[in-house]
C-alpha cells in the first residue's frame, strides 16, 4: 500500500468515523423528533375525539337521552328496560342514553377501521365497560388527583393481538344530568365516576414513521458518502499530492537519482519543505561529489600524468549519454562512475602504476585487478549505488567479450561501462603517457571508428562521433 493509500485510509477512518458520528447522532435526534411529532399528531387526534364525544354525550344528557327508530343495530340495551316506544303508526323508537350512544359510535368506527371508544369503569354495570390494565391504572389515578387535576386523561402505546393502538383515556364527572339516570345508582354530582377511552390504530403511524425512518437512513448515508468524498478529494488536492510527490522524489534519491528535485507550488507549508527538501538534496550530493573528487585526486596525486582524466572521462561520458537520449538518474550514476572508474589504482604499487615501459605479465595481472579493487574500495559505502560499483567493476569489458575481468559479451555489459569505456579509451590515446605521446584527435577517431563492434559498442561510439563533430563544448 502507497503513502497516499495509507494517509487516505487512516484520514477517512479517523474523521470519517467522526463525521459518520455526528450525523448518526443528528439523524437520530431528527428521526426522534419526527416520531415525536407524530405520536403528537395521533394525540391531538385522540384529544380531538374524546372531546366530541363527551360534548356529543353532554348533548344527549342535557336533553334527556334521545330516541332512535329501532332497527339493524339498534335495539333495546338489556339496562334500559321498558324504554322502548310505538307512535301511532306501530313504528318502534329505542331510548338512547349516552353510554348506548357512545357504544354505538364506537361501533360505527371500527368498521371503518378508524378508532375504537371504550366507556369504562372500576365499577361497571354492564360487563362490556370492564376497563383494560391500562384504564384502570388511569382510572386510580384520576380518582386519587381529583377531576380538575386529571381532565386531560393519560395516554399510552399498548399492544392488542399483536397490533399497536395509542390509547387515551380521559375521566368522565358527574354531572346534574347524569343523576336522571343514575340516581339510584348513589352517584353525587361532581365526583369520577369511570371514563371514556379511544384507542387509535398506530398502523398507519408506524408506517409513516417507517418510510421517515428509511429516508433518514438513506439521506444520512448519502450525506455521509458525499462529506467522505469531498473530504478525500479536498484531502488529496491539499495533502495527499504533495506528499505523494515528495515520497516519488525520496524514492529517486534512493535509487541514486540525484537529479530528482520537488517541484511545488502550494503556497503553503509543503512548498517550503519541498524547498528544505531541494535545499537539502543539493546539500548532500555536494558532500557526495566533494568526496567522490577527494577519492580521485588522490589517484591523481599519485599518477601525475593522469591529471585531467577523471574529469575530462565524465564530460565525455556525460554527452555521450545525454546524445543516447538516457534519463537523468542513469546519466548521473554514469558521471559517478566515470569520476571513479581508476579509483581501485590506488592499491596498485608505485612501481606498477609508475612505470614507464610496456608492463610484463605479473604486472598486467595486477593491473587487471582495478576493477575489483575499485569495487572493494566503494563496496562499503551505502551512497554509491549497486548500479555505480558495476560501473567499476565492468569499464575495461569489450564488446567482443575479450576484456576483463569477467570477459563479458555485447549487451551482458552494462551501458553505462560501455559508455564509460569508449570515453576512457578516447582521453587515455589523445593525452601524453609516461611510456608515449597522446595520439591526434583524428587518429584517436579513426581507432574508435576501427574499434567499434570489437573493443566498443557500435552505437556508443556513434554517439560520440556526433558529439564530436557538433562541436559542442566538452
Amino acid at each position: 500500500m502507497g503513502v497516499q493509500s495509507r494517509l487516505a485510509t487512516k484520514f477517512l477512518l479517523s474523521v470519517g468515523s467522526v463525521v459518520a458520528a455526528t450525523i448518526i447522532l443528528l439523524f437520530t435526534f431528527v428521526f426522534r423528533m419526527s416520531e415525536d411529532a407524530i405520536i403528537g399528531q395521533v394525540d391531538e387526534q385522540s384529544r380531538a375525539l374524546l372531546q366530541q364525544m363527551v360534548m356529543t354525550r353532554n348533548w344527549i344528557s342535557d336533553r334527556g337521552g334521545i330516541y332512535v327508530k329501532s332497527g339493524s343495530g339498534v335495539e333495546e340495551s338489556p339496562f334500559l328496560p321498558g324504554t322502548t316506544v310505538r307512535d301511532g303508526k306501530g313504528h318502534e323508537y329505542v331510548f338512547l342514553n349516552p353510554a348506548y350512544v357512545s357504544r354505538l359510535l364506537s361501533e360505527y368506527a371500527e368498521r371503518q377501521e378508524l378508532y375504537r371508544l371504550h366507556l369504562t369503569s372500576l365499577r361497571p354495570i354492564n360487563p362490556i365497560n370492564a376497563p383494560t390494565p391500562f384504564e384502570a391504572a388511569s382510572l386510580r389515578e384520576f380518582e386519587k388527583k381529583g377531576f380538575e387535576a386529571s381532565r386531560e386523561g393519560a395516554a399510552a402505546v399498548i399492544s392488542e393481538n399483536g397490533k399497536r393502538f395509542y390509547q387515551r383515556v380521559r375521566p368522565l364527572q358527574v354531572e346534574r344530568s347524569c343523576l336522571r339516570c343514575h340516581a339510584q345508582q348513589g352517584y353525587r354530582e361532581g365526583e369520577i365516576r369511570g371514563g371514556l377511552s379511544v384507542s387509535i390504530p398506530m398502523a398507519s403511524a408506524d408506517a409513516h414513521a417507517m418510510r421517515n425512518r428509511a429516508a433518514l437512513g438513506l439521506s444520512g448515508l448519502a450525506i455521509l458518502g458525499i462529506v467522505g468524498l469531498s473530504l478525500y478529494l479536498l484531502l488529496r488536492r491539499i495533502v495527499l499530492t504533495p506528499v505523494a510527490h515528495l515520497h516519488q522524489i525520496a524514492s529517486r534519491l534512493l535509487t541514486g537519482d540525484y537529479s530528482a528535485r520537488a517541484s511545488l507550488e502550494t503556497r503553503d507549508e509543503f512548498q517550503d519543505l519541498a524547498r528544505a527538501y531541494n535545499a537539502m538534496t543539493d546539500h548532500i550530493l555536494d558532500s557526495y561529489l566533494s568526496m567522490v573528487k577527494t577519492l580521485s585526486a588522490a589517484l591523481e596525486a599519485r599518477d601525475p600524468y593522469t591529471a585531467g582524466h577523471v574529469e575530462r572521462t565524465s564530460r565525455y561520458a556525460k554527452a555521450i549519454a545525454e546524445e543516447m537520449g538516457l534519463e537523468s538518474r542513469l546519466i548521473h550514476q554514469i558521471v559517478m562512475g566515470a569520476i571513479l572508474h581508476d579509483i581501485g589504482k590506488i592499491a596498485l604499487p608505485d612501481a606498477i602504476l609508475l612505470k614507464h615501459g610496456a608492463l610484463d605479465d605479473d604486472e598486467t595481472a595486477q593491473m587487471h585487478r582495478h576493477p575489483a579493487q575499485g569495487m572493494d574500495i566503494l563496496g562499503s559505502s551505502s551512497d554509491a549505488s549497486l548500479v555505480m560499483k558495476e560501473f567499476i567493476l565492468y569499464h575495461h569489458e569489450q564488446f567482443n567479450g575479450r576484456g576483463y575481468p569477467y570477459g563479458l559479451k555485447g549487451t551482458e555489459i552494462p551501458l553505462g561501462d560501455r559508455i564509460i569505456s569508449v570515453a576512457d579509451a578516447f582521453d587515455a590515446m589523445t593525452t601524453d603517457r609516461p611510456y608515449r605521446k597522446g595520439l591526434p584527435r583524428e587518429t584517436a577517431i579513426a581507432e574508435l571508428k576501427k574499434e567499434a563492434g570489437r573493443q566498443f559498442d557500435p552505437q556508443v561510439v556513434e554517439a560520440f562521433l556526433k558529439v564530436l563533430g557538433s562541436q559542442r563544448p566538452l
